[in-house]
């Protein structure tokens, strides 16, 4: 009996390692991401596109996506089978693709700026799907609210005739007949639609690092939350409220920790709402930072016991803890809240920094960090260093006692939370 089940176990196993495995096709009415997932920032997928294999010599296609969100990177396959050959089967479309024989370019029409690039990949299998040719986008980055056409032409040039040599005789004819020549070419039209996702109404929600922007109802309460409770913007409307780009980025800035946050050992968490948006209010409205940290995380500091930092255009870092009031329950979300009107970059520090020390030439190099965010916006913010102005001693140490009070002053006030 023994031998029986192992003969079976044994079969089962020899019929399983035989048997093919197939791979998914990508399809042409879709875009991919990076990691060949279909891609989220092209949610109406790919309109129009047949395919190369739909395509002839001298043909002329069209891709059409509606919408695109700005900053995005994604594929377009060319065709489901990099094998596959043109619709006349006189032409593969390996070499096409293939600089030896064809020249690629592309030529942007309208507003062509916000296409930073496009450009081919070939032999590219993604997340496991059959291996083929894609058209990669890289979009630019944009605060608009409006949407924006971006139109151009695409092209595969023949180089040369294919004339008859030993390496091309599958490509002729009896006749001796060459399949390409000099100049022939496969036009691919593109037109994209790009616009940040729109938010509306008086309680919208927003992902950290989604490219949205926020449209309040106007002469209504509003209310804004980013991510999982990460922050949270509660304002009334005024007359007829503008909207505005709403992108909170979390990510981790390499130089503001290097400069502050490593010679103390502090954790840093960000805040940087891109563009510093002003609010649509009728008075100023209140931002809440909300907890950054899960308290099942083996170690979080008493929020009470944090500093907060603005970060400035020209990189410097100014304590504004004494502006911001600890409260649970209080507001939309737990967190620290502050009166403003407009949405700037915070940092929250679980110990004080040093802030006298300037900022670096290069604060905006980001890195990512554990957060879900996927995108950011690199800013070269030219910071200087700031001249020593001669001041005496005795001008010294009034400053320097100023500053202590005001310092005193604003833990005392931090310190009153709403609980």
């Amino acid at each position: 009996m023994k031998k029986i089940l192992s003969l079976l176990m044994a079969t089962t196993v020899a019929v399983s390692l035989a048997a093919p495995v197939f791979a998914d096709s990508a399809s042409l009415d879709k875009a991919y991401d990076t990691d060949g997932e279909v891609s989220d920032d092209v949610p109406n997928g790919v309109d129009g596109w047949v395919g190369l294999d739909q395509l002839n010599l001298n043909d002329t296609g069209s891709i059409d996506i509606d919408p695109a969100r700005p900053g995005s990177t994604f594929y377009v396959p060319l065709t489901t089978d990099g094998d596959n050959q043109l619709a006349d089967n006189q032409v593969y479309i390996s070499d096409v693709v293939d600089s030896d024989y064809f020249k690629f370019d592309v030529d942007k029409d309208d507003n062509g700026s916000m296409v930073s690039s496009i450009s081919l990949v070939t032999e590219r299998s993604l997340n496991g799907m059959d291996r083929t040719h894609y058209l990669k986008f890289v979009l630019a980055d944009s605060y608009d609210t409006d949407e924006a056409k971006t139109t151009g032409t695409i092209t595969f040039t023949a180089r040369d005739d294919l004339i008859n040599e030993e390496d091309a005789d599958s490509y002729v004819d009896d006749d001796s007949h060459c399949y390409w020549e000099d100049d022939d070419v496969i036009t691919i039209d593109y037109t994209i639609w790009i616009s940040n996702e729109e938010v509306e109404g008086s309680d919208g929600d927003a992902d950290t690092g989604d490219s949205v922007y926020f449209t309040p109802e106007s002469n209504e309460d509003n209310v804004m939350v980013w991510g999982d409770d990460r922050a949270a913007l509660e304002f009334e409307a005024d007359d007829d409220a503008d909207s505005f780009y709403a992108r909170l980025s979390t990510k981790s800035i390499s130089t503001i920790y290097a400069e502050y946050g490593d010679p103390v050992g502090a954790d840093l968490w960000f805040y940087d709402f891109v563009g510093n948006p002003t609010i649509p209010s009728t008075s100023r409205a209140t931002l809440t930072l909300g907890i950054p940290w899960d308290e099942d995380d083996d170690y979080y500091p008493n929020p009470e016991d944090c500093y907060i930092y603005e970060l400035d255009a020209d990189g410097y870092l100014t304590d504004v803890t004494g502006q911001f009031t600890y409260s649970e329950g209080d507001q939309e979300i737990d967190g620290w809240s502050i009166k403003t009107r407009q949405l700037l970059t915070y940092i929250v520090s679980d110990m004080e920094l040093d802030v006298d020390v300037a900022g670096d030439e290069e604060v905006y190099d980001e890195v990512d960090s554990d957060t879900d965010d996927t995108t950011d916006i690199t800013v070269d913010d030219g910071s200087k260093e700031i001249p020593n102005t001669g001041s005496g001693d005795a001008v010294n140490l009034a400053v320097t006692g100023g500053v202590l009070s005001l310092a005193v002053a604003g833990a005392v006030a931090f310190r009153k939370s709403g609980k």
